[in-house]
């Protein structure tokens, strides 16, 4: 609670001590009124600069495989996806949204972890065709201060708004394939302008679940997992 709030409330209660019970209802009720002022007068604040103009409030997400934001959202940037080689250890396991223009400094070493590769989409079932492509991103920010990730459906909860829906990809499993973060790639996707070779370095497939301890139903094994993206 605000020092304004506070203050109104602490010299009205040594007030009301003094009272009768008829005066104290009355005073009572002038102490709500006047809280409720001060916080509107608090709202206000949290709300509007000085000036009037509303405070730019909000949050950022990225969406993945998509160099555009929402209609409602704007960009910051637009980017390529990148990762770590699926077959080396080490490196990070998150995937990043890298900026199309990149700065560098003249810091010269002898010691840099050489694992950061462009993702690619091994994937068939799509049209148009994203097998081989390269992946694109773009990092969105929405006026609404809340964003989350929804694996395993397309529909956003009651009263929360819908940014982009997709599907679960990441590396592969089994054999030599590394751990990589799970990431909500839109149902439309992007490639990169040429992107289309096979460079198989960072790779991504869909995620189906796996039937035991996933209770199915409502799961069904091996089927592509949706996601949704929604903010509030």
């Amino acid at each position: 609670m605000s020092t304004l709030v506070l203050t109104t409330v602490s010299v009205c209660l040594c007030c009301a001590l003094f009272m009768s019970v008829e005066s104290r209802k009355l005073y009572e009720e002038f102490l709500l009124a006047r809280i409720d002022r001060d916080l509107q007068t608090l709202k206000h604040r949290l709300m509007y600069n000085q000036n009037g103009t509303a405070k730019e409030v909000g949050s950022t997400y990225i969406r993945w495989g998509h160099n555009r934001c929402p209609t409602k959202s704007t960009v910051v940037y637009e980017g390529y996806v990148a990762g770590k080689k699926y077959n080396i250890n080490g490196g990070g396991s998150n995937f990043l949204c890298l900026t199309k223009q990149p700065e560098y400094t003249i810091l010269q070493s002898t010691n840099i972890a050489k694992n950061l590769y462009g993702v690619e989409t091994d994937i068939n079932g799509f049209s148009p065709s994203i097998n081989d492509k390269d992946m694109t991103c773009a990092v969105c920010l929405t006026q609404r201060s809340s964003v989350l990730m929804i694996p395993g459906t397309k529909s956003c909860p009651s009263g929360w708004n819908m940014e982009y829906w997709g599907y679960l990809m990441s590396h592969g499993a089994g054999g030599t394939w590394q751990p990589t973060q799970y990431i909500c790639t839109d149902s439309r996707p992007v490639a990169v302008p040429g992107g289309d070779r096979n460079n198989d370095e960072s790779v991504v497939y869909l995620v189906g679940g796996v039937c035991g301890s996933l209770k199915c139903p409502p799961y069904i094994n091996g089927k592509p997992l949706t996601c949704v993206v929604c903010s509030r």
